[in-house]
């Protein structure tokens, strides 16, 4: 069992699914235990995972990466799966007995235009699934001359056709990127945004405990091999000071509908935060050490975060 007390377990960050039973088996007997409340699995629609088995394993969360429904946009970003591979994975795992399943959206793909992500959204309602995720493709600039990206006007209203069209089919947003039918926000996610401690697992994993915050190397030929030899895996320490702490939690609570808690935390720079809030009453409310980035401007979070941080 893993030497810390948690109540969330998420695997992601590549391709989980991919791996063998007897892999997830051991998998879930290391890492399961009984005062799990919510365990994540990222499956990517493609993959000849036995739902079933994750389902007996202890996994009651999984997160599919639908990414479209368009087949020439999935050729386009070099995926794996088909518009079909979605559906059939949605239909295996409420045979399994999942109740928890999120589907991730991309938008802003290179000749989408708006009916097109309507169309993408509207196909993902169908499936009625009880989280979803929409993301920004983020093209860089220097392929954009051959790529027929959208302007950021109507990336704009892509984005909150999203958020209008979710919410009124009862998926309610509590993240810039996530919406939730009630009670189906991402337990674990949550940790992430309320910057609350969490342990990150494998190469390239980040963790968080206090005011330490480390990075575990991304070789995984090394990760392996300094644990063969009984040694810790090779990090880098970041050490927070009181107001460096202060600044990545208003960073990343700002990102939440319900905003970020500074309370607490260390006064002379939480009021310098607050104090610069003021100066833009028309994008965010304070409520004592409370700060709220109002959602209507969400989709220029970014611009905003750096005038107050």
């Amino acid at each position: 069992m893993f030497p810390y007390a948690y109540d969330s377990l998420y695997l992601g960050g590549g391709t989980p699914s991919l791996l063998g039973s007897s892999s997830l088996k051991t998998l879930a007997e290391a890492l399961m235990g009984p005062s799990l409340r919510e365990a994540s699995l990222e499956v990517n629609p493609e993959d000849p995972v036995d739902l079933g088995l994750l389902r007996a394993l202890g996994f009651n969360r999984i997160s599919l990466a639908a990414v479209s429904f368009r087949e020439e946009f999935l050729a386009l970003l070099g995926r794996g799966h088909r518009p079909g591979d979605v559906f059939e994975k949605v239909e295996e795992a409420r045979k399994a007995g999942f109740s928890n399943i999120n589907l991730d959206l991309l938008f802003g793909l290179p000749g989408q235009g708006v009916r097109d992500f309507e169309e993408d959204l509207r196909t993902a309602l169908s499936l009625r699934p009880e989280h979803m995720s929409i993301y920004l493709l983020e093209v860089p600039r220097h392929y954009r001359p051959s790529l027929p990206v959208a302007p950021d006007e109507e990336l704009r209203r892509m984005y909150y056709l999203a958020v209008e069209l979710l919410e009124s089919h009862g998926l309610f947003q509590y993240e810039v990127s996530n919406f939730a039918r009630k009670g189906f926000e991402s337990y674990h996610n949550l940790k992430y945004w309320r910057y609350e401690d969490y342990i990150g697992v494998g190469p390239g994993a980040a963790s968080l405990l206090g005011s330490l915050r480390w990075e575990n190397k991304r070789s995984l030929r090394s990760y392996l091999g300094r644990l063969r030899r009984g040694e810790e895996p090779e990090r880098t320490y970041y050490p927070l000071s009181a107001g460096e702490r202060v600044r990545e939690k208003a960073m990343m609570g700002l990102r939440l509908v319900e905003g970020a808690d500074l309370c607490g935390e260390e006064e002379q720079t939480v009021e310098e935060i607050i104090s610069r809030a003021r100066d833009y009453p028309e994008f965010f409310e304070i409520e004592g050490c409370r700060l709220r980035l109002r959602r209507e401007h969400f989709f220029v979070m970014n611009s905003l975060l750096a005038s107050v941080l």
